[in-house]
Parts: C-alpha cells; structure tokens; sequence
C-alpha cells in the first residue's frame, strides 16, 4: 500500500459508515511505508503524501477503494534501510475508510451513463462504479 487526501474526519461529502451505508468500512492498518530520503526532513508530510496518492485507487489488500485516512502515528523513531532499496521503511499505523461493497448488497448510487453493455453509476459521490449487464447464457 503505497502512496494524500488531506487526513480529515468523516465531513458532509462523505457518509459516516453506518449500516445503510455497510459498503464504507473503517480498516486499522500497520504496515511500513516506502518512503523516499527526500522527505526525510519531514517524515509525517512524506508520508502523507505517499497516502494521499494511494487514495481513490482499488486495493486488493484492502479489498476496496481508500477514500481517506486520519489517526496516523509513526511507530518508530527508526527507519530500516533494505538491501540496495533506494527508499527507507518507516512502520506506521493508520485507519483508513474503504469503499468496499460486497456482491450482492444494495446501495444507493446516482446513474452517470447506461451504456449498451454497462450501467456507469457514482456510489457516496465520489467512487465511480461499473457494472456489466448480464448476457443470457
């Protein structure tokens, strides 16, 4: 997970998780951040940005889409440096809030387009969603 969206609570651009809107999940991350020794004059913004730019995108550890994150904490004064790896490795934690519908469940999304062979449609107002029209078989 690379990667800022600015760290932020949940806003009224964005629905709090609730169960009428169970395809938004809040996920607590740990893992070590890729981190370029250009931002090692400030590591929080480094890492931020690296954040940020791994938002809106599909995951597949996540299973979903990160729309934001907040609650970062850098959990070592230390970095590791691996091998020949040009980047350092910073263990962070973060919670992360995932667009991650599950097949089958409804959800309440605005149609963009209705294609010949695809509905477009926008979920919470921000993840652009795709779903192929069945084929008789």
């Amino acid at each position: 997970f690379y990667g800022t969206t600015p760290c932020g609570t949940v806003g009224p651009h964005m629905p709090a998780p609730s169960e009428a809107s169970s395809s938004l999940k809040w996920i607590h991350c740990k893992f070590s951040m890729q981190l370029s020794p250009a931002h090692l004059a400030d590591v929080r913004a480094g890492i931020g940005e690296q954040l940020g730019n791994s938002m809106l995108r599909y995951n597949t550890s996540l299973g979903g889409v990160a729309l934001m994150f907040d609650r970062l904490a850098i959990k070592s004064d230390l970095a590791v440096i691996s091998s020949d790896a040009p980047v350092v490795f910073v263990p962070i934690e973060v919670r992360l809030l995932v667009f991650a519908p599950e097949v089958g469940q409804r959800m309440e999304a605005t149609v963009l387009r209705h294609g010949s062979d695809h509905l477009a449609l926008l979920a919470h107002g921000l993840v652009n969603v795709t779903i192929p029209h069945r084929t008789a078989a």
